[in-house]
């Protein structure tokens, strides 16, 4: 494993063999904002399983430029339980709040959902911040694996694409059929659902009632979507 005192930094290359590796931009100002020196160890990691030890070799003036030398290389399996989250976007800044505690609690894919009563649409950038929001999740919580993000979908098209993947759904809807928590449900290969401001229509709800989804009833209180997702994920990452 690669050394848990030294930070960590993102470096999407890191499967190629060569000895000397130059960070981004990004994560040159990271460097900088922790005053590391000539010398110093950190760790590297890709998103993909691929994680080094590394000693920084030259900082460029002003932090402009950091390249660092690979010490000793790992490759660390993937999360053993699939956690995959079908979500509507929320507002505003919300959404790096529920990506970055989704990640840290072991998404491990996440597609934004397109519902009835959805608000929030992504927007043509909507990929590259969610990305680089779950890479400073995953240098938080020192998480080797990336979430992959896939393309946004209706409830119908997600729903098709989670049957493919697992046979537990939790479909976050309350109502008849709804079990009053999902604390007691198994949670191996689980596929969440959760819908926007509203909450999902009848209609969707019926959908995913003939796919064979459970319904879930997180409780009396109105939760915003963040919550709602950081709930669900608690519970199937126990």
């Amino acid at each position: 494993m690669p050394d848990a005192k030294a930070p960590l930094f993102y470096c999407p290359d890191l499967a190629r063999p060569e000895a000397t590796r130059t960070l981004s931009p990004e994560e040159t100002r990271h460097a900088a904002a922790q005053r590391l020196r000539v010398g110093e160890a950190i760790a590297l990691f890709d998103g993909a399983g691929h994680a080094a030890d590394a000693r920084v070799q030259h900082i460029g003036a002003r932090s402009r430029d950091l390249r660092v030398d690979i010490i000793e290389r790992f490759t660390l399996p993937p999360p053993p339980v699939p956690l995959t989250l079908y979500c509507a976007l929320p507002k505003g800044e919300r959404l790096a709040t529920l990506l970055d505690m989704a990640t840290q609690l072991g998404m491990t894919r996440f597609t934004p959902l397109l519902c009835e009563r959805s608000v929030v649409q992504p927007g043509a950038g909507w990929h590259t911040r969610a990305q680089r929001i779950c890479i400073e999740a995953c240098k938080q919580s020192r998480r080797w694996h990336l979430p992959a993000l896939a393309q946004p979908a209706t409830v119908a098209a997600a729903l098709a694409g989670a049957r493919e993947q697992t046979n537990r759904i939790w479909f976050a809807h309350p109502g008849a059929g709804a079990r009053p928590s999902a604390a007691d449900i198994p949670a191996a290969g689980v596929a969440m659902f959760i819908g926007p401001e509203g909450g999902f229509t009848e209609s969707e709800a019926a959908l995913a009632d003939r796919g064979g989804a459970l319904r879930v009833d997180l409780g009396p209180r109105l939760l915003r979507i963040e919550t709602a997702a950081v709930a669900l994920l608690a519970i199937a990452g126990r």
